[in-house]
């Protein structure tokens, strides 16, 4: 079974979200002006893990530096991102 999407930037099912590796992850902020850069929190027992921003980019260059030193290396899904975020229209 499937839990619904969450519009909680801190859910494990934030509707969001763009990709995982592991513990972290990218997603989308809900106002949709920034890609959040995640590490998930160790889960209570019995309960969803909850997850903390570690930073907040506009553009991929920004976030792919962050996810470097990280990571050592780029994923594929974050350089198929564009070069900055496409902000909604108000």
């Amino acid at each position: 079974m499937t839990r619904p999407l969450d519009h909680h930037e801190t859910s494990d099912t934030y509707v969001g979200e763009l990709f995982r590796a592991g513990d972290h992850r990218v997603a989308v902020c809900r106002d949709g002006i920034q890609w959040l850069f995640q590490r998930q929190r160790s889960g209570k027992k019995g309960g969803a893990s909850k997850w903390d921003t570690l930073g907040y980019y506009t553009t991929r260059a920004a976030l792919l530096r962050a996810w470097t030193r990280k990571f050592g290396t780029a994923s594929a899904p974050l350089l198929a991102l564009p070069e900055q975020i496409a902000r909604r229209a108000e």
